[in-house]
């Protein structure tokens, strides 16, 4: 073998290397999905490790995080390899590093500390988040709530997903974060019955191809009762970092609390790069329990990993 040779041979060899090194930026940052190119996927999580999921919950809220884990593990349903599950009060962005996909549920009370720590988790760490319900909409021990006499936050804190710091020196836009605003669970807006009643209609995005609603059927009817419904958000009218995969339509507007909903509301939003965070305001697991849709919690686990 001659100079020349051995030296396109290395040059080559290089090339290969900076485009695998590339592919694995690009699967990382959620870019490119490990599915979408054959047995890519095993190559990744061979050197990058299988895929742990990590159930993080607190003590009210929207959600059953008990019924989400057992969904997840089970053979005969989504067939997780590890999922784990842990008390928010117990959780730190150590700990969710360790993580390639976070489900948050079950946990109204949430410090303006910790929407930074999941936040952190997805921007400089590459994690995956998804935020269900109610999650997030009470505010932590330590926060300033009453902004009164504070010029200009009355104006800026309009929904319980932005926080301000108990010195109010500092706030954060976790709305922002998702695309969305938080307006209420829908049952405390009108009343609901003890029974399952049918509120509407679930419609896929147009195309029908997105990841977390793959091979859904394109309107199924979305049936709730008092204390497992949804959280009722709005999209920002501007927002370029939301993206509604699965709306409610109620068929008319609805009149509640002096407010009007519109006729569609999200009920899947994904927003950030590559898609990492996803927003469901009804929780997978209820769409199981009481609609049997289980398409939705296998493609929020499939869909979210890239698989």
């Amino acid at each position: 073998m001659n100079n020349k040779t051995l030296d396109l041979g290395l040059k080559a060899v290089g090339v290969i290397v900076l485009l695998v090194a590339l592919l694995f930026l690009l699967t990382w940052s959620g870019i490119i999905k490990c599915g979408s190119i054959p047995y890519w996927c095993d190559i990744y999580e061979s050197v990058m490790g299988g895929p742990r999921v990590l159930i993080v919950h607190g003590d009210d809220g929207l959600g059953d995080p008990d019924a989400l884990k057992l969904m997840l593990l089970d053979p005969q349903g989504v067939a997780a390899k590890a999922v784990d599950e842990a008390s928010i009060d117990r959780v730190s962005l150590g700990n969710l590093k360790g993580y390639k996909l976070v489900i948050v549920d079950h946990c109204k009370k949430i410090s303006i500390d910790q929407l930074e720590m999941f936040m952190s988790y997805v921007n400089t760490g590459g994690g995956r988040l998804v935020w269900v319900g109610d999650a997030g909409t009470v505010a932590g021990d330590d926060e300033k709530t009453d902004f009164s006499d504070t010029n200009g936050l009355a104006q800026i804190v309009d929904n319980p997903w932005v926080r301000v710091s108990k010195n109010a020196d500092y706030y954060i836009n976790f709305d922002e974060f998702l695309g969305l605003r938080y307006v209420d669970n829908f049952c405390n807006l009108t009343n609901c019955s003890d029974n399952l009643q049918t509120v509407g209609l679930l419609k896929t995005e147009l195309t029908g191809n997105h990841p977390l609603i793959f091979g859904l059927s394109p309107a199924l009817s979305l049936k709730i009762k008092k204390g497992r419904d949804f959280g009722v958000v709005r999209q920002f009218a501007n927002s370029s970092n939301s993206n509604i995969v699965l709306s409610l339509e109620f068929g008319s507007v609805i009149n509640v609390k002096g407010q009007q909903l519109p006729k569609s509301i999200p009920i899947i939003a994904t927003s950030g790069m590559g898609e990492r965070v996803a927003y469901y305001a009804y929780p997978p697991e209820f769409t199981v329990q009481d609609n049997n849709y289980m398409t939705i919690i296998k493609n929020m686990y499939y869909g979210m990993l890239g698989k």
